[in-house]
């Protein structure tokens, strides 16, 4: 029977769920540090919190940013995985500790579980500004023919770059590829003060996580889109309220959600025909875009309802949003030749935390908001609370 130790800084269920998982594969649990593979058990990953004793760790945390994730595998060789990730994915890693199987740079592997591509390459410029010296640096993803700055310090302007400039840059031995196969992006570095094999070391490893990050990216942003409308779907709106949640709760910042559904659009349908509906839907979008500011977000949620995120906003801001829009509407028919169709809108908001403590109570009080302006006569703006 295999031997695990086991330390919980910060006991959880998901802790005691992996516990009798481990129980149930054959693990013999000894409770405490001790010589051999660990399993820490902790909210975020802490170098704080490695004991003396132990060859590898398996953290099992609640959350994790890369620097903690560098930090904790720099200091002692393991595998760091987020609660919410499959039981088996534990047991995998595991074999993996057992076997010593961390690769040249094992904290490097460790970043498909946790990492996104702007992660990614945060950590990657960082690492490169370290083991060079230089006084700052910038990287370029490819995106047709341009690359276009996606992390950065500063050091150099975030205009994008021509293929062609790029190229030169790179020729000239001012610039250096990522991932070079599929000429991903650049990194540029601001006076190195080391050679390029110094500080371009451990890029071979990194090559098929900025890939694969980039292939995912691409196509969530693909998975994300609404089929009809400039908006994002339901599915994006799901993945990104509760970060913005946790965003606004670290910066102590207000966050609202404007819900919006189109009135009467069943019988618009019945009247004019479905192509009719779909150039409301699509007028109710673009137009929601264009009022919206560069970091509001735009997403269909249903059929014939919207809803717009609203970051550092509180419910009077996204009140007044959701006013301008109705009256835009009104005051712009959507012409379908020989008639023109009015616009009505009724719309709910709520603010975080204002008005709900978390992601899911935001989403439930709009859309009673929501529900009480249709109750109210539609095409009006109710705030939670109200």
């Amino acid at each position: 029977m295999a031997r695990i130790h086991w330390l919980e800084a910060h006991p959880s269920a998901a802790g005691e769920a992996l516990r009798a998982a481990l129980t149930q594969w054959g693990y013999e649990i000894v409770v405490g540090p001790g010589q051999g593979s660990l399993v820490l058990v902790a909210e975020h990953p802490d170098v704080r919190l490695i004991p003396a004793e132990g060859t590898e760790i398996l953290w099992w945390v609640e959350q994790a940013d890369p620097e903690e994730v560098s930090a904790v595998l720099s200091a002692r060789p393991g595998w760091v995985l987020l609660q919410d990730r499959p039981l088996e994915a534990a047991r995998e890693a595991l074999l993996h500790l057992r076997q010593r199987d961390l690769g040249s740079e094992g904290w490097l592997r460790q970043m498909m579980h946790l990492a996104s591509l702007e992660e990614l390459l945060r950590l990657a410029l960082g690492r490169a500004i370290r083991l060079s010296g230089a006084q700052g640096g910038a990287i370029w993803l490819r995106k047709d023919d341009l690359f276009y700055q996606r992390a950065g310090d500063g050091a150099f302007p975030e205009a994008p770059l021509p293929r062609q400039e790029a190229a030169d840059l790179v020729r000239r031995g001012e610039a250096f590829l990522l991932a070079p196969s599929e000429q991903l992006g650049v990194l540029r570095l601001m006076d190195p003060r080391e050679p390029p094999e110094v500080f371009l070391r451990g890029f071979d490893d990194m090559e098929p996580l900025l890939l694969n990050a980039w292939r995912l990216e691409e196509s969530r942003a693909l998975s994300f889109k609404d089929d009809l409308t400039v908006a994002q779907n339901r599915r994006c709106l799901e993945a990104e309220l509760p970060q913005a949640v946790r965003s606004a709760a670290a910066k102590s910042e207000s966050l609202s959600l404007l819900f919006l559904d189109v009135d009467d659009l069943k019988q618009v349908n019945t009247r004019h025909g479905h192509p009719a509906g779909s150039l409301l839907l699509e007028s109710v979008a673009h137009t929601a875009q264009r009022l919206c500011r560069a970091h509001d977000r735009l997403y269909r949620y249903g059929g014939d309802e919207f809803c717009i995120l609203m970051p550092g906003t509180m419910a009077q801001g996204a009140r007044k949003l959701g006013e301008r829009l109705l009256q835009v509407l009104r005051d712009h028919p959507v012409d379908l030749g020989r008639n023109h169709l009015a616009v009505s809108l009724s719309a709910g908001v709520a603010a975080y935390p204002e008005h709900a403590d978390g992601a899911g109570h935001l989403i439930e009080q709009a859309d009673h908001a929501l529900l009480r302006a249709k109750e109210e006569g539609k095409g009006r703006v109710v705030v939670a609370g109200q």
